[in-house]
């Protein structure tokens, strides 16, 4: 079936409007906790939207006895996550027990079934919902009895944090009778950057993402100094890469004018959300997750792999090749149709993408891409199949594909190992072409030609399609992890500089960017920066208007996919 959208590891979108989300929360039923006597219970907060909650209350010592109230807003990129989730019950009762509060964790409308701003205002009618007890007279039993209303705190993590800041502007701005504010605790929060994020964009229609947003960047908020409550605790983890963000929060609203008293705290050697995540868990990203005994959980499935061919429409033969045992490295050839007489053809190397850590060359993906560009284009194509993170960690990708362009020049003079190669290569019309994590090793392989030299082979162009080049925190934290002898976020492999740039080993480069794609922004940046490096070569960009990240390897009959394809092909043939 069809994918319309994709944003690991949260969920994906069929053409049929299906959501498949990835984290499945395990849900718990409400109960006394054996071990330290809270008892929760869950409520219907609006029978018309369907919000409800889940209530925490820690043993009540007598009949007078009143509590502060915690209203909890769970994490979850606004699209998973509940109050009602086994992590969410064990976090929720131990800070009832151990602050003796009433804990209130609210069930908000997930998106996309739920658009933005849907959650922010289900978090605000839960916050006047509770105001509706100032008087003992509200729905709710345990507020009426036990429930401060003058004592109310807010919290929320990641997403929720989001939420809790939001809601407690909302409370200063518009001002809401019947409790009162007195803190707001921000952990690890969600907040977003200058570049656009496109899952938010998906999520919340009216808004397009970046940090013009006042919900998604307090800093541009006219209303911040407004802040509903006395005190605010920020709390960050030194490894987490919304880091950066949350402390531009704390900054922000301490310059703002609002007069309450700040608190920050950072979690030394700790990731996102370390503390209610699986305590297993050592890192989490995008495609896949590490526990601390050293196992990898792969969101993605694992990789489908077909035997070489030959295709009876196109007339492309395919076989596979060792390059080299030690370390693996191989490779799938395509040889299109021959003319009579045969005469030499250029060469096409491509490097799949798929994050660093998963795809092949092998896959059913790009053996149909690969074979397809090799009976359009007409050339020899070398399809390289280079050993995966984590497995085998960064720059482990970097250095088999240049062994194997190494590799196929050794054949340049007539006497490689592999016939195709010695009989139909033209040394002379040599490119490189990758997607994704592809395009970045390409780029890398155009800056090895031209600093270091390929005796024996003319690189005329690379091909970068949707290329990943640094730029986005959350994939560049991966890539970070990916290579354990990185130097930062500007490593010149993550993120190509300038001085690079200007030595590519290539006359001409194609660079397609993504209208939707999340590395849509950086793509543009890295083709700004080729301009301008000094650098001889043309640079063409073109952007697939209202088009994601690869969408032409999900369904390669689409008429944009075809007019992907055929841009390719005519760059080869220079037409």
């Amino acid at each position: 079936m069809e994918i319309t959208h994709d944003f690991p590891p949260f969920f994906r979108v069929y053409k049929d409007g299906r959501v498949e989300r990835f984290m499945v929360a395990n849900d718990a039923s409400p109960a006394v906790d054996p071990v330290t006597g809270v008892e929760s219970k869950d409520v219907v907060i609006s029978s018309e939207t369907g919000v409800r909650a889940r209530i925490f209350i820690p043993k009540i010592n007598g009949p007078d006895q009143k509590l502060p109230l915690l209203i909890h807003y769970h994490g979850g990129g606004f699209c998973v996550g509940s109050p009602f989730d086994v992590v969410t019950q064990k976090l929720l009762t131990s800070l009832s027990s151990q602050a003796q509060v009433i804990a209130v964790s609210v069930d908000f409308r997930l998106a996309p079934e739920h658009p933005l701003p849907i959650a922010y205002d289900d978090s605000w009618a839960a916050l006047q919902w509770i105001a509706t007890h100032s008087k003992g007279q509200g729905p709710e039993p345990w507020i009426n009895q036990y429930a401060d209303l003058n004592r109310v705190f807010l919290a929320g993590e990641s997403a929720g944090a989001n939420i809790a800041h939001n809601v407690a502007v909302q409370a200063g701005a518009t001002g809401l009778d019947g409790l009162k504010l007195r803190g707001l605790m921000i952990v690890h929060p969600f907040f977003v950057g200058k570049e656009p994020d496109k899952m938010i964009q998906y999520l919340y229609p009216t808004s397009n993402g970046s940090d013009d947003d006042p919900r998604l960047n307090p800093a541009v908020d006219p209303d911040l100094s407004k802040m509903g409550c006395e005190r605010v605790f920020v709390c960050v983890a030194e490894k987490d890469w919304l880091k950066p963000r949350g402390l531009a929060y704390y900054e922000a609203l301490k310059k703002s004018g609002w007069g309450g008293e700040m608190e920050f705290m950072e979690n030394e050697g700790e990731d996102h959300c370390f503390h209610i995540f699986n305590p297993t868990i050592a890192h989490e990203f995008r495609f896949f997750r590490v526990y601390k005994d050293g196992r990898v959980e792969k969101f993605i499935r694992p990789t489908q792999k077909i035997p070489p061919s030959d295709d009876p429409i196109t007339g492309v033969q395919s076989k596979d090749v060792i390059i080299s045992t030690e370390p693996e490295i191989s490779a799938r050839i395509f040889l299109p149709r021959l003319t009579t007489p045969p005469h030499k053809l250029p060469v096409l190397f491509y490097i799949h993408g798929g994050g660093f850590s998963f795809e092949s060359a092998f896959s059913p993906t790009y053996d149909r891409l690969v074979r397809t560009l090799a009976a359009e284009a007409n050339v020899v194509a070398v399809s390289v199949e280079y050993r995966l993170a984590l497995e085998h960690p960064i720059p482990a990708c970097y250095d088999d594909c240049w062994a194997a362009l190494q590799w196929v020049a050794s054949h340049a003079k007539g006497d490689g190992p592999e016939p195709w190669l010695n009989h139909y290569a033209d040394f002379e019309q040599v490119f490189l072409a990758g997607d994704s994590a592809g395009g970045n090793m390409s780029s890398n392989l155009a800056f090895r030609v031209g600093s270091i030299g390929l005796p024996g082979v003319r690189v005329v162009g690379a091909v970068l399609c949707h290329p990943y080049i640094g730029g986005v925190e959350y994939d560049d934290t991966m890539w970070l992890y990916l290579c354990p002898t990185n130097s930062g976020f500007d490593d010149p492999r993550m993120k190509p500089p300038v001085e690079d740039l200007a030595v590519l080993g290539c006359e001409r480069v194609l660079v397609f960017v993504a209208e939707k794609d999340h590395l849509c922004g950086p793509g543009k940046a890295y083709c700004e920066r080729l301009r301008k490096s000094g650098w001889g070569g043309m640079v063409e960009m073109v952007e697939n208007e209202g088009e994601d990240h690869c969408f032409h390897l999900r369904d390669p009959t689409r008429e944009k996919a075809v007019a992907l394809i055929k841009k390719i092909v005519s760059f080869i043939k220079l037409e």
